[in-house]
C-alpha cells in the first residue's frame, strides 16, 4: 500500500492509518476543556492554555508535528502513577508545583489526557465549580 512519489519511488502509507493526526487531538482535547464551566482560551506564551475563573491555567498544549504535548496538574497519587507511563515527563518550569506533561499521540494517551484535564480543572477551579469535574 503507498503512493508513487516524484521520483518514482512508492511511499508507504499504510503505517499511517488508524494514527489520529496532532490536530484532530488537539481538537478533542481543546473541546473537553473549553466544555468544562467558566473555562476559556489564553494565549500568553504563543500557544493554547486553558483557565478557569478569574485566570486560573488548569492546562497548556502545544501542537507538535507528531503529537499533541499537554500540561496539567495532578494529584501526587496520579503524577506517581503517571510517570509509569512512556509519554509522561516533568513539565518543565511547573514540575515542582505538581504539574506533568504528557506527549498525546494516540488513543490511548488521548484518554489518560481527557482523564487528566479533568482533574486538573477539578484541582484549579473555584471550590464552587469542582463539582463539573466529578464523574458520576
Amino acid at each position: 500500500m503507498g503512493l508513487k512519489g516524484p521520483n518514482g519511488l512508492v511511499v508507504r502509507t499504510d503505517r499511517f492509518e488508524g494514527v489520529p493526526d496532532p490536530d484532530g487531538l488537539a481538537d478533542r482535547l481543546r473541546d473537553f476543556a473549553l466544555s468544562l464551566p467558566k473555562t476559556y482560551q489564553d494565549e500568553p506564551w504563543g500557544h493554547p492554555v486553558f483557565k478557569v475563573g478569574e485566570n486560573r491555567m488548569f492546562a497548556s498544549m502545544s501542537v507538535e508535528e507528531d503529537a499533541v504535548h499537554l500540561t496539567v496538574k495532578l494529584t501526587p497519587e496520579e503524577r506517581e502513577i503517571a510517570y509509569l507511563l512512556p509519554y509522561v515527563s516533568r513539565a518543565a518550569y511547573l514540575g515542582n508545583w505538581g504539574w506533568i506533561t504528557a506527549e498525546i499521540a494516540d488513543e490511548e494517551s488521548l484518554e489518560a489526557g481527557l482523564e487528566w484535564l479533568r482533574e486538573s480543572y477539578w484541582l484549579k477551579a473555584p471550590k464552587h465549580l469542582k463539582s463539573a469535574a466529578v464523574r458520576d
